[in-house]
């Protein structure tokens, strides 16, 4: 931890010395809610800031940024190269969680990345190597508080980004700021299905993760509910115990006889409540901020971040579209005899049209569907205006990590420098981005660095 505290407060140190703070971050949960919490944090030093959310970190960005103070949430660990050729003169301050093999960076007194994955591999303690960006962010927001409770009430945030990233509250320094988020009474645990909130058969019908096989299929989930003797009108939180307990019960077996592998854990356990943000549950600020991002509209994001009330009906419909897009995407794929899944020895692969939906669909692929290779989206369309780059997202179970030793990171890493792109992320969930027409060279790459690991293991 110590390592760490040091970083957190040379960070917070740069950015006191400025008036003005540029902010960039990425456009999914984890990266809005990041931004969101260095906004408020600055708001309330009275810094002012130019907040800009992308979706990568390239040279034709950095080249472009000129301000004094210059806060990068969410990445910037692969791109340490190009922030120290063209950011020299410049106070940096970046606040990543994501692995590279670059990262043996030291910090200067202008540029200082905080990456709690580089300081555990370098000094080899064990901290915050599950910390997401949110919660770097909240840290030295902490930091930048006028005193020991200050910006305390931007834990929500965190929860919500930690959300996002699927990774664990219940451990390390997680777990300390979710603890310390309940005893200030800024977020409420309370246990259930992990649905989010509304009418029952709305929420079964768009629940893609956790993902249940009766999602988009209308006269199916009408006919589930009658059978299992639930109203479908009802509000989740207006079921009684016994009937949740029914629900459940049906939902896990409708999974099984689908050979759908939705863990019991994953649809029952603690859900969270935040209690100063404009929605108050956990999962559904964390999917209103996603869907901002992935259509194009993050100022929203962090406008519901900044706790603007009269975001959050728009929010919720683009999540509501975001959500009928991933439904579409999946009913297509079991659907689709040709133009659908691939598989390799090594992973499975397939092609999506549909823009901003990559990573989520890899994700809820893998956990739920195809669990036993990593699975790799790659998206044509995401590149159309930026350079001719085709989009792509690989994920894979923890199970995989564990028993196969299998890195999506470098391997998604090495393939794309192989074909002229770049990649990187986490052992389990990692992305790239390669010149259009390399997809086939690039798919044969990663099967093959694959399968080297697996051997290696």
């Amino acid at each position: 931890m110590a390592s760490l505290q040091r970083e957190l407060e040379r960070a917070a140190e740069v950015i006191k010395k400025h008036d003005y703070a540029r902010v960039v971050s990425h456009y999914d949960a984890d990266g809005i809610t990041a931004a969101g919490i260095i906004c408020n944090a600055l708001i309330r030093s009275g810094i002012q800031f130019h907040a800009t959310i992308i979706n990568k970190l390239d040279r034709y960005f950095v080249q472009e940024m000129n301000e004094e103070l210059i806060i990068i949430a969410d990445m910037g660990t692969a791109q340490m190269n190009l922030i120290l050729k063209f950011l020299k003169d410049k106070d940096v301050v970046i606040l990543d969680h994501h692995t590279h093999t670059t990262s043996s960076f030291k910090n200067s007194s202008s540029t200082v990345l905080v990456n709690p994955n580089r300081l555990s591999r370098n000094s080899g303690e064990i901290l915050g190597g599950e910390l997401c960006a949110a919660g770097l962010s909240y840290l030295v927001a902490r930091l930048l508080g006028s005193d020991a409770r200050g910006n305390v009430d931007l834990a929500g945030l965190a929860i919500a980004g930690t959300l996002g990233d699927k990774l664990p509250l219940d451990r390390g320094i997680n777990r300390l700021i979710l603890d310390e988020a309940i005893k200030e009474g800024v977020v409420t645990p309370r246990k259930g299905l992990k649905l989010g909130d509304g009418k029952v058969r709305d929420l079964i019908l768009h629940s893609t993760d956790p993902y249940i096989p009766l999602a988009g299929k209308t006269e199916r989930v009408d006919g589930f509910l009658s059978e299992v003797g639930i109203e479908g009108e009802k509000r989740l939180d207006e079921l009684d115990e016994e009937d949740v307990k029914r629900l459940s019960s049906a939902l896990l077996s409708i999974a099984r006889e689908s050979n759908t592998e939705l863990r019991e854990e994953a649809l029952i356990g603690t859900t969270y409540m935040l209690n100063l943000e404009v929605e108050k549950n956990a999962l559904d600020f964390m999917r209103m901020v996603d869907a901002c991002g992935r259509f194009g509209k993050a100022g929203m994001g962090i406008g519901l971040c900044l706790r603007e009330e009269k975001l959050v009906e728009e929010a919720k419909a683009l999540y509501m579209m975001f959500q009928n897009k991933l439904v579409s995407e999946l009913n297509r794929i079991e659907a689709a005899k040709e133009g659908g899944m691939k598989e390799l020895p090594n992973v499975y692969y397939l092609y999506v049209q549909e823009k901003g939906i990559t990573g989520v669909l890899a994700g809820i692929i893998a956990e739920y569907i195809n669990t036993s290779k990593p699975v790799i989206v790659l998206n044509r369309k995401n590149g159309a205006n930026e350079h001719g780059d085709t989009k792509i997202s690989a994920r894979c179970s923890k199970k995989l990590l564990r028993e196969k030793g299998i890195d999506l990171s470098k391997a998604l890493e090495q393939a794309a420098s192989e074909v002229g792109g770049y990649g990187g992320g986490h052992p389990v969930a990692s992305g790239a981005s390669i010149p259009e027409g390399m997809e086939d060279r690039f798919i044969t790459a990663v099967d093959r660095i694959i399968g080297e690991q697996i051997r290696a293991s």
